[in-house]
């Protein structure tokens, strides 16, 4: 299957969970604790390699499921792994991951935005971003930061898929393009 494919049928399994978690009011719990778990996936082959095992029983996974998280995490969550598992799907957990935190920044009214910036900036810095494309936009931006040095100074701002080019970097290339264009002008009087 394509990767369009899985994060498709990724998208499905997290409304899926939403749907369940959003009436009892587990939405951001719910999300927190499958971030966690696809973290966990990702960082390291264990967790992945254990469920993915065809030498491990499944019955044998679903005790460990509960052993591991029921108790620990919520009941809407726990039963979420086990259907998981019992669809033989749990390879699918960091897409629906990425899915549910997509799904769970629309319904917090949540955006991400991305500042680029030439150096690194201040926790002040990033907060005043934060207060000014919140006015802007009229919700909840949150803020992941990059530093790029080719950008000699300014920033770059890219808020879903808006991208806002205020670099010197851009400034300077913008003059240049001027600049021959202009003298491809004068070229032409001579």
């Amino acid at each position: 299957m394509s990767a369009r494919g899985t994060e498709s049928l990724g998208a499905v399994y997290a409304e899926a969970l939403s749907d369940a978690a959003e009436p009892l009011g587990l939405l951001e719990e719910v999300g927190a604790d499958l971030a966690a778990l696809a973290a966990q996936w990702r960082s390291g082959r264990e967790l992945e390699a254990f469920f993915m095992s065809g030498a491990i029983r499944r019955d044998e996974k679903g005790r460990t499921l509960e052993t591991v998280f029921r108790g620990r995490t919520g009941k809407v969550f726990v039963d979420f792994l086990q259907v998981l598992l019992k669809r033989n799907r749990m390879w699918l957990l960091p897409d629906v991951a990425d899915a549910y935190g997509k799904i769970l920044d629309e319904k917090l009214g949540r955006v991400p935005v991305t500042v680029v910036t030439a150096a690194p900036a201040s926790d002040a810095d990033l907060d005043g971003w934060r207060v000014r494309i919140r006015a802007a936009i009229g919700k909840e931006p949150v803020l992941s930061h990059e530093v790029r040095p080719a950008l000699i100074g300014g920033a770059v701002l890219r808020v879903g898929d808006t991208v806002a080019d205020g670099s010197v970097r851009r400034r300077l290339s913008e003059l240049r393009a001027r600049i021959a264009a202009a003298g491809m002008a004068n070229q032409g009087h001579k």
